[in-house]
């Protein structure tokens, strides 16, 4: 485990910064200098017992010590800030390898794993193992090589009491071992418990709106008190059940002491050794076991980063989408669905037998360039499947969609990024200014093209208008803007990409009547050289849409033009005479709304 932790930077940062390593050498240098001091003392003892010591051996000793002292702060002064420079670097690259892989992990993957276990695996787990890297190593080092010295110096001064010392670390080992697998199922069980408080607290800031709405407060803090307990209680389990089991490795250590001094004294009564010796052995006893009292406690310490880091490694591990050797890219942007079906993954509660919920089936269908491409249908038809598919957020698993006859797995996920703007029907807006929100779309755009973005998006009178206008700070999540305004920037983003293809999730769904209108006008414009794709609840806002496409329980029950479909007497025509109804207009048929 110690190996495996030890090295566990460089397998996720995937790198071996230098001057990682060379401050671990400098450690051991470190712990050179910390053994030299006792070499110094042994030469004085042996001299002052023979009565041989003059004053200027006792200053030469004397100052052997000092300097070695001195040697050691130098050694730890020059160690110890390549470690943590190393550490950190190591782990920052570390946090982007993660995020990176993140990047490519279907939809799928996230939507089975809790927010708050996710933010614990990015945040406190990597935490952890980069605290254990950057503050763990150098004592450990120091602390394992100094005692490693200190035995060797020993050997030299009598061979047989360092025997004697060393018969006491195998029990030692053996009891530290012991020590070790009884705390690991507890850190197992405190790791899950950490995870689900993580997930608890999260998911009770979040939802905080709603408890309030609802006058849940008692329900959700007892839900909240119970989780924290049993974290109480986890870490109350895992404690209490190492401390019986770090006394006996303690014990053996004392007992390995006492071991000494019995040899010792014996041999010393027989004149098999001096008393030189035996005092040097009993001094450097102490510190000896003492530092691997400390190795011991840190030991146990590691059993939780391991613990992290294991939680990290099995994230770098998810499956990612499947990448082509040679992506190709497409010279037309026609798209097509041939036979397509998908389903989510799901568990059944209390079986663990997984069984397919399709949510498309035998989807085919053309979507032309230069053409806007309306999907519409009832609450839970497929529409937000159908668009992701096309973006690769989700993995078909059934049929073939291609782009210009190149299938989407044969593109690659970096050129369908560039050839894909899309605005979700959910808005994230970014910590930073609106200029930059804007310009995510585009890095290298320059301030005019952004301007020009966010007036095709309806969104510089309201930009404008702001303290600070583009350079307005927006607070987190951009609370500070209405809906509506939120999404106007999110459209920006898309037009100030200008890539081929523009997928809209109910873009316009959070837009004034008006706004819709000018949004409208915008993208109509963009189908001239673009294939646009968009998500509408208000059919009215499709109306002047090429291609129409109704979706009915994952299938598609319909295709054509607003007029067409209006007259038909399907599901388009009950969606429009509904929406109709809704707002005050009570058609006698179809061909009058029209």
């Amino acid at each position: 485990m110690i190996i495996d932790i030890l090295t566990s930077g460089f397998r996720l940062s995937k790198t071996r910064d230098k001057q990682l390593v060379h401050g671990i050498l400098w450690t051991i240098v470190e712990g050179f200098f910390a053994a030299l001091p006792f070499v110094f003392l042994f030469m004085m003892l042996t001299q002052a017992f023979a009565k041989e010591l003059t004053i200027k051996a006792a200053i030469f000793f004397g100052a052997g010590m000092v300097l070695s002292f001195l040697l050691r702060i130098g050694a730890s002064a020059i160690g110890a800030p390549k470690i943590y420079n190393g550490a950190f670097t190591m782990m920052g690259e570390a946090r982007l390898n993660v995020a990176e892989h993140l990047r490519k992990l279907p939809m799928g993957w996230f939507n089975k794993q809790r927010s708050g276990d996710l933010a614990g695996r990015l945040t406190s787990d990597i935490t952890f193992v980069e605290h254990m890297w950057s503050h763990f190593i150098q004592p450990f080092v120091a602390g394992f090589s100094m005692p490693v010295f200190l035995t060797i110096f020993l050997f030299f001064v009598d061979f047989r009491l360092a025997i004697v010392m060393l018969c006491g670390f195998p029990l030692t080992l053996l009891a530290l071992l012991w020590t070790l697998a009884m705390g690991k199922s507890a850190g197992v069980k405190l790791g899950k418990v950490n995870s689900a408080v993580q997930s608890a607290l999260l998911e009770y800031v979040q939802s905080i709106t709603v408890i309030r709405s609802f006058g849940r407060f008692g329900n959700s803090w007892k839900r909240l008190v119970k989780i924290l307990d049993d974290q109480r209680n986890a870490w109350f389990h895992a404690e209490t059940r190492t401390s019986p089991f770090l006394s006996c490795f303690g014990f053996v250590l004392e007992m390995s002491y006492i071991s000494l001094v019995i040899f010792g004294i014996y041999w010393l009564a027989n004149d098999k050794l001096t008393v030189s010796q035996l005092l040097i052995f009993l001094i450097i006893a102490l510190p000896v076991y003492r530092q691997l009292y400390e190795v011991g406690q840190a030991m146990l310490m590691l059993r939780l980063a391991n613990r992290s880091l294991m939680r990290i490694e099995a994230l770098l591990h998810e499956p990612t989408l499947p990448e082509p050797q040679h992506p190709k890219m497409p010279e037309n942007y026609e798209i097509r669905f041939d036979h397509v079906g998908f389903s989510y993954d799901k568990k059944e509660a209390g079986n663990a037998k997984e069984t397919n919920n399709k949510v498309l089936d035998d989807i085919s269908c053309t979507i032309r360039p230069q053409e806007l491409t309306a999907i519409v249908g009832p609450s839970g038809a497929g529409k937000t499947s159908f668009v992701h598919l096309i973006a690769r957020l989700w993995e078909r698993t059934e049929g073939k969609i291609t782009i210009g006859d190149i299938d989407l797995k044969d593109i690659g996920t970096e050129n369908l990024h560039r050839l894909i703007g899309m605005v979700f029907q959910d808005v994230l807006l970014f910590s930073g200014t609106v200029y930059d929100n804007i310009k995510i779309g585009k890095e290298d755009a320059s301030r005019e093209e952004i301007i020009d973005a966010a007036k095709q998006a309806e969104a510089h009178q309201f930009i404008m208008a702001l303290p600070e206008g583009y350079d307005t700070v927006l607070d987190e999540h951009g609370s500070s803007l209405s809906g509506g305004e939120q999404q106007r920037i999110s459209i920006a983003r898309a037009f100030l990409k200008n890539a081929p293809i523009l997928l809209l999730d109910e873009a316009t769904a959070s837009l004034d009547p008006s706004a819709e209108a000018e949004i409208q006008r915008a993208m109509n414009a963009l189908t001239r050289t673009r294939t646009v794709v968009v998500i509408a609840h208000r059919l009215n806002s499709i109306r002047r849409a090429d291609h129409i496409i109704v979706l009915k329980n994952g299938k598609i029950v319909e295709e054509g033009t607003h007029d067409t479909l209006v007259k038909a007497d399907g599901l388009y025509q009950k969606l429009w005479n509904n929406q109709n109804k809704a707002r005050g207009v009570l058609p006698h048929n179809a061909a009058i709304l029209n």
